[in-house]
């Protein structure tokens, strides 16, 4: 039977000693690639045993250096060191003879006065909420003005007879309800205006502006569409022009009917100016991230910005109520009746 090509080993002392010099060479192969891999990575056993001894050595010697250094001061040297020794030593004993209130010692309504006043009162802190507050409102109103006037257009173009109109704003609604306003703000400050000298705050207004208009309109369009077809035709036949029925009919109508949504829209426009702050704007919820960074306080900084929004979310949602009431026909007949006073 023939053996297959192989090395044989055999049985003999020969064999043992061909054995001993194989496993040697083995051995000697995978050291050597060992090191050299571990030196190429910088992860070397033998290296680093070098530096650390060469680090050793040069500690030694710089410890010596300073023996000697200090062993060469003079008297007067000396008496001068030991002068502020004492002096240190005296100032330490006497500042630890005042009470030291601790953290860990303080209770909770002096751990809640003292946060309070390094969030607001120190450094006047109250005055960054102040200013991201103005800064959270104006974008706001730039962005509803702007975004409504987008809506009106925008709705126009979708009850449009005309595809050359329709279509692209369809698209245009598609793309703006499809995508994240974070990823339109960030496109539109680093991409669309990062060469023109346009503010941030402008530029964060319009691509809020862009995504409002898109839910806006939509809501407009269901308001105009839900109209009765009959008053419009009894208005034309009453000879209303199309601008008069617009006006006198239509937008009273679909004013009422989209004021909740609209509203509601809005409140949500304003929370939405809270990632503003990516494009280094400093907003309010921007300026709460900054007195926390300083203070390394977490609490006061966020439940402060979060009542903020909270209170102005709801005042303005009273004036839109305060709107919706006007505009209600019923109560405008109580008015004139005499039976509230408003």
């Amino acid at each position: 039977m023939r053996t297959p090509a192989l090395i044989k080993i055999g049985s003999g002392s020969s064999s043992l000693a061909m054995r001993r010099r194989f496993v040697c060479i083995a051995f000697f192969t995978a050291i050597t690639f060992g090191v050299f891999f571990n030196v190429r990575a910088g992860n070397s056993t033998l290296f680093g045993a070098v530096n650390s001894l060469s680090a050793s050595s040069r500690a030694s010697e710089t410890n010596e250096d300073a023996t000697e250094s200090v062993a060469s001061l003079s008297e007067a040297d000396a008496d001068k060191v030991e002068a502020d020794a004492s002096t240190s030593s005296s100032s330490g004993s006497t500042s630890s003879d005042e009470p030291i209130l601790t953290k860990d010692k303080m209770t909770f309504m002096q751990k809640t006065i003292r946060s309070f006043e390094k969030t607001f009162i120190v450094d006047g802190r109250y005055r960054l909420f102040l200013q991201g507050l103005w800064v959270t409102i104006k974008i706001t109103v730039i962005a509803t003005l702007l975004g409504t006037a987008l809506a009106f257009l925008q709705c126009m173009a979708r009850r449009s007879k005309r595809a050359w109109l329709r279509y692209p704003a369809k698209v245009y609604i598609g793309i703006m309800q499809g995508t994240p306003i974070l990823v339109v703000l960030l496109i539109a400050y680093y991409v669309v205006f990062t060469k023109l000298a346009i503010p941030g705050d402008v530029v964060a207004a319009i691509a809020l502006a862009l995504n409002f208009a898109a839910y806006a309109g939509e809501q407009m369009r269901s308001g105009v569409d839900g109209i009765d077809q009959g008053l419009l035709e009894a208005a034309r036949a009453l000879g209303f022009g199309r601008f008069h029925v617009f006006w006198k009919i239509i937008f009273p109508i679909a004013t009422r009917r989209i004021m909740p949504v609209y509203k509601g829209e809005f409140i949500s426009l304003l929370k939405t100016t809270s990632i503003v702050g990516y494009v280094a704007i400093q907003d309010l919820t921007k300026a709460s991230d900054i007195v926390r960074g300083r203070t390394y306080e977490a609490f006061f900084p966020l439940i402060a910005t979060a009542i903020i929004y909270l209170l102005t979310a709801h005042f303005l949602a009273s004036g839109f109520a305060y709107l919706e009431y006007r505009l209600n026909p019923v109560n405008r007949r109580k008015r004139a009746k005499g039976e509230v006073n408003v």
